[in-house]
């Protein structure tokens, strides 16, 4: 097998899908070639073995997290002690392990996490994030299988260590489509590439999250999910967006990117009619669309993004609301090692969605630095950030299935709050 084959394999399988963080060795042997595969599914790491196919490579990513929240309550007292809240976690610790069958084009990953920020999985158990296989078809196309990160959703697509915040917004999580089971084709060229696939889609009612590792007969599981997913490179180079920081002493760069996702579930899969926002629905059908813009510069970064989805529900009375969200963010390297960040995102409810007398735009600014231990490099990376609310929690409570089913693992939100702020320190590692 060819190392040109294996190359395209790699890259064209690493653009739909999410994959590995290569460790800081690899990156120093490539690094140009390791941040394009990066900047293509939130990864950095190549899928490939040795020439031979025979090679296994592992490696360990985790966070280390102090938060601390406390919430405005809706009245006096409802909270009691509760209104503050503060502790130590390991939101996600990771081990991803990637390979080549030997003698074919065909690379795989597969990555356990142990956290709770992934999925919603319990604290400590493992979670199968990824399971995906990448067939490189030629030195364009790639045929990838199993399961693996939607590629629709351009904020989702950086890895959790090449965030700028200690984690990605609140608008992210309520719109992603997060982890599913599929197949897909990939595309890719000097300045444009392209993703399509066809998956068991996401749970948008009971969870507003995501089923993998799931049975074909899951009652979560949509009866059929298509995405596509464009990018274009209109300046720069592709690994210049591997991550949502920009290096002191880069160049200009410039991509935009759009995606959209359909699917449907209640026509052949069991309904699950366990409640949530709406309680006793029959079937559902999503609408998902997405356009987003990275700018990058000589140590500063700007990104902006804007997403909304169309949810038409068949219940006891046919429900249909259409919600949108809007996340700008961008940071600026004070010397080699010290970068601040800003982030503003918001959700805008549909009417439908909004009590009487409550607010239908819940938003949120984050504030912060990153220390990086090594200059250029995420693998050694202290983050402090404050995240402040500017609406009260009543409709999002409502619609995630009750506080704290935003996963506050990830948001550091607890919701049942006029306003609130959380507090977060993290060390993220990467070996």
């Amino acid at each position: 097998m060819s190392t040109k084959i294996q190359q395209a394999t790699a890259t064209l399988a690493l653009a739909a899908v999410s994959g590995l963080a290569m460790g800081q060795s690899g990156l120093d042997l490539d690094r140009a070639y390791a941040s394009e595969l990066r900047s293509d599914a939130q990864t950095r790491s190549s899928l490939l073995g040795s020439n031979n196919g025979a090679n296994l490579n592992i490696e360990v990513m985790t966070q280390f997290r102090y938060t601390f929240n406390s919430r405005d309550e809706f009245a006096p007292g409802a909270l009691g002690d509760s209104d503050t809240t503060m502790g130590f976690s390991t939101p996600r610790s990771q081990i991803r392990m990637s390979g080549a069958v030997e003698g074919t084009d065909i690379s795989g990953a597969v990555i356990f996490d142990f956290g709770a920020a992934e999925n919603g999985t319990a604290a400590g158990s493992a979670n199968l994030l990824v399971a995906q296989g990448a067939w490189g078809l030629d030195d364009n196309w790639t045929l990838l299988f199993g399961q693996w990160h939607n590629p629709v959703l351009g904020s989702e697509r950086f890895a959790a260590e090449h965030t700028l915040a200690a984690d990605k917004s609140f608008t992210n999580e309520f719109f992603q489509v997060g982890y599913t089971q599929g197949v897909a084709v990939a595309y890719g060229a000097d300045n444009f590439k392209f993703v399509g696939a066809i998956s068991d889609g996401a749970e948008y009612i009971t969870n507003y999250g995501t089923v993998s590792n799931s049975p074909f007969n899951s009652a979560g599981e949509a009866d059929i999910g298509i995405t596509g997913r464009f990018d274009f490179l209109v300046e720069g180079t592709w690994d210049q967006f591997a991550d949502a920081t920009s290096w002191r002493g880069s160049n200009y760069g410039l991509k935009i990117g759009a995606g959209a996702h359909w699917q449907t579930q209640g026509d052949s899969n069991p309904a699950d009619n366990s409640g949530g926002a709406i309680a006793g629905y029959d079937d559902t059908t999503v609408t998902f669309w997405t356009v987003d813009a990275q700018v990058e510069g000589d140590g500063w970064n700007v990104f902006a993004e804007y997403v909304g989805h169309k949810v038409e529900v068949s219940a006891t009375t046919d429900v249909e609301y259409t919600n949108h969200g809007f996340i700008a963010q961008g940071g600026y390297f004070f010397n080699d090692q010290w970068e601040g960040f800003a982030r503003y995102d918001v959700i805008m409810l549909d009417d439908v969605l909004v009590a009487a007398g409550t607010d239908d735009n819940f938003q949120s600014v984050t504030v912060g630095a990153n220390y990086y231990f090594v200059p250029e490099s995420h693998a050694a990376k202290f983050t402090i950030d404050a995240t402040f609310t500017l609406d009260e929690s009543t409709n999002i409570d409502a619609i995630m299935g009750g506080a704290g089913s935003n996963d506050p693992s990830a948001t550091g939100l607890l919701g049942l709050s006029d306003s609130e702020f959380a507090i977060r320190g993290q060390m993220t590692l990467v070996f």
